[in-house]
């Protein structure tokens, strides 16, 4: 039977399966290089529609601001549209495709894998190798970084990048399926392309910038209990203590909200991030975060990962436990 499109998604007749597979294909395949992404589509559809939009004689915000909103809502209504039309079909097509599409939108495996080729790097290669792998993860320059900077920038991208790539597209996916999900995709990428503060993107990236920070919101502020929850699991600190850093120290970045988990982290395992980096030649004093944490070794990079594994589990199995009371209850 094909999906009826109710929201939240996750109530849907065989929506928990869908999103549980989806889960556990990420968990299993990761993000081959080879396969094709939507995320990479996405990313040359930007590319087109940023040079239709600076053709448009409005000023450089407007355009920004049509661009982020026209694009992400036709990729809303794209994928929405495929998924229906898919449900004409054949229910098992529809499903399928659904499960495909969240799939898509995590990262979990990925991030992991990355982080520890960054330590694999610097273990077996030295210092040039990890900040050649680390520049992948990164935007900040790295050519200068020591061991200690590579290993922070691991952290903190491990640490972001747990809302970014885990917590925030299955929550749009478990709130509105695959359009909302692969939609989120969309103003994440939107960010990562046009949301940095250079000459070329101060005015236009703004609402690109400005969508990506509303996305996050809620769900950044979800990975900090589930950080808290984690971190005893790991031999980290106290719950109460990741709070705590967390409320003192998340606020402290000029973003909204890459600060949380990044304090959360910090707190977990003991470590002193963030500080001043240098952006696209530019160095930008940024607070320390949890200044009475340690500098970060490569080690670290280990606990990170587990943590980052760790909150993706309890967040994902809540909601999944969530969803199945809501559905008995409803």
């Amino acid at each position: 039977m094909p999906l009826s499109h109710s929201w939240p998604f996750i109530l849907e007749p065989g929506a928990i399966g869908i999103l549980a597979m989806a889960f556990a294909l990420d968990l299993i395949i990761g993000d081959p290089e080879r396969l094709f992404h939507p995320v990479r589509l996405i990313g040359h559809a930007i590319t087109s529609g940023e040079s239709l939009a600076r053709n448009l004689p409005l000023g450089e915000k407007t355009q920004g601001a049509v661009l982020a909103i026209l694009f992400t809502l036709s990729v809303f209504i794209i994928v929405d549209l495929g998924v229906k039309i898919s449900g004409h079909i054949s229910g098992l097509l529809q499903w399928f495709i659904s499960t495909i599409l969240l799939y898509y939108g995590l990262s979990l495996k990925c991030l992991g894998d990355e982080a520890m080729s960054v330590k694999k790097a610097l273990v077996k290669n030295g210092i040039e190798a990890g900040r050649q792998r680390v520049s992948r993860l990164v935007g900040r320059d790295t050519d200068s970084l020591n061991t200690v900077g590579v290993t922070r920038a691991t952290i903190e991208t491990i640490a972001e990048n747990l809302v970014d790539g885990v917590l925030s597209p299955f929550f749009f996916g478990a709130l509105g399926g695959p359009a909302l999900c692969i939609s989120y995709k969309a103003i994440n990428t939107l960010d990562s392309m046009i949301g940095y503060k250079t000459r070329r993107y101060l005015e236009f990236g703004t609402w690109g910038a400005r969508l990506d920070d509303i996305a996050n919101y809620i769900p950044a502020r979800l990975s900090v209990a589930v950080i808290s929850l984690a971190s005893p699991l790991i031999g980290g600190s106290k719950p109460w203590y990741v709070w705590k850093v967390a409320l003192s120290d998340g606020q402290k970045l000029p973003s909204p909200n890459s600060g949380l988990p990044e304090a959360a982290f910090a707190a977990t395992l003991g470590l002193r991030l963030s500080g001043p980096s240098r952006y696209h030649g530019k160095l930008v004093d940024r607070p320390i975060i949890h200044a009475d944490g340690r500098e970060p070794v490569i080690q670290d990079i280990d606990s990170a990962v587990r943590l980052l594994y760790i909150s993706s589990f309890l967040f994902i199995g809540a909601a999944l436990l969530l969803g199945i009371m809501a559905s008995f209850i409803l």
